[in-house]
Order: C-alpha cells, then structure tokens, then sequence
C-alpha cells in the first residue's frame, strides 16, 4: 500500500512538473516571438558605404533611438521662436538690392555682360578685316577658277559677318535688360559702372 503511494505521489509530482515545463516553454517561444517582432520592426539597412565607416570606428551602431533623438532641423524652439526661421546672416557686411543681391554679384554679372559685347565686336572687326583681305585677293587673281574659290570663302564670311551682328545684337540687349533689372532692383549707380572703360 506504501509503494502505491510512493508511485502515484511521484507520478502525480512528474506530471505537474512536467506541465509546469510545458507552459515554460510555451511561455518562452511566445516571448521569443515577441522579441524577433519588435527587432524585425527595428531593423535598418546597412548601405556598403555605411559598413565601411562602421568598420572602421567612426560610425554609430544605434538605431532608431538615435534617429528620433536627433532634433529635425528648425524643429527646436527657442524663447518661442524657431532656430530655423531666419536664414544665417551673410558673413559680409556687403550691401544689398531689394531682391537681397549683393553688389559683388552685379558687378561681376554686368562685367560678364560687357565682356561679350566686347568679344563680339572684337570677333566682328575681325571678320571685316577677313573680308577686305579676301576680296583684294578676288581682284589680284587673273585666273578665274581661284577667283571662283575665292568667291565661295568671301559668301561664307559674309554669312559669319551676319550671324556675328545678329549675337551681337542679343548680347547688347541682354545687357541693357540687365541694367534696367539693377536699377529696378534699387541697385546703387556705382555698382553698374564700367570699371574698364573709365580713362
């Protein structure tokens, strides 16, 4: 009768341990389950040129705290104002126009401006000093398939000659809409001076 209590006693304390086992394990696969979701939803791709920095040093390992612990930029308030609400200042104290355009930036545009009115008028004496040449030697030549030839280059400079007047024109256009823009722009007088062609 004793055994029986032995065997059953011990049978009785191996199923409850047993169960007990049971839910300990069950309890640990749902926690594991748990874990792996909320690091699958914490996962962030690592780029080649990251693993590099990461290797060596310099880069940070942490995640998403990270990330959401770093201010956005002009999210931060201070005294109840935005950083991010007023541009930096200009390190120069260099005077400006209505648009918020230094003076550096209109003489430098109207100097670019001039510098090609000046390479096309240069370019268009050239090409006048090229027909000159070209027609003295039409009437030097006595025999009459040069003068033919000669004939051909003097149409195609003058088609240059036409295309140079016509840049020409555009690029003295541009500049005087230029000049009239600066001054609309409240740009000062000196600014729009020709340094170069004062004596």
């Amino acid at each position: 009768m004793r055994k029986t209590i032995v065997v059953l006693s011990a049978f009785m304390a191996l199923a409850f341990a047993g169960a007990a086992y049971a839910q300990s394990l069950a309890d640990l696969a749902k926690k594991e389950k748990e874990r792996r979701e909320q690091v699958k939803g914490e996962s962030k791709v690592i780029t080649n040129q990251q693993a590099a920095r990461f290797s060596t040093g310099s880069g940070s390992t942490t995640t998403r705290a990270a990330e959401t612990a770093t201010p956005k930029p002009g999210s931060e308030k201070e005294g109840g104002t935005e950083t991010g609400a007023k541009p930096a200042k200009p390190e120069s104290d260099e005077p400006t126009d209505f648009q918020g355009r230094p003076e550096s930036y209109w003489r430098q545009t109207l100097a670019d401006a001039r510098r090609k009115v000046k390479e096309l008028e240069n370019e268009g004496n050239v090409i006048i000093l090229k027909l000159n040449d070209l027609q003295n030697q039409f009437y030097r030549e006595a025999d009459g398939f040069k003068q033919q030839s000669i004939q051909r280059e003097i149409n195609k400079t003058f088609g240059q000659q036409d295309e140079n007047k016509e840049k020409l024109a555009a690029a003295k256009s541009d500049l005087d809409d230029l000049l009239k823009e600066a001054r609309k722009s409240g740009a000062l007088p000196g600014w729009l001076e020709d340094r170069q062609s004062r004596p």
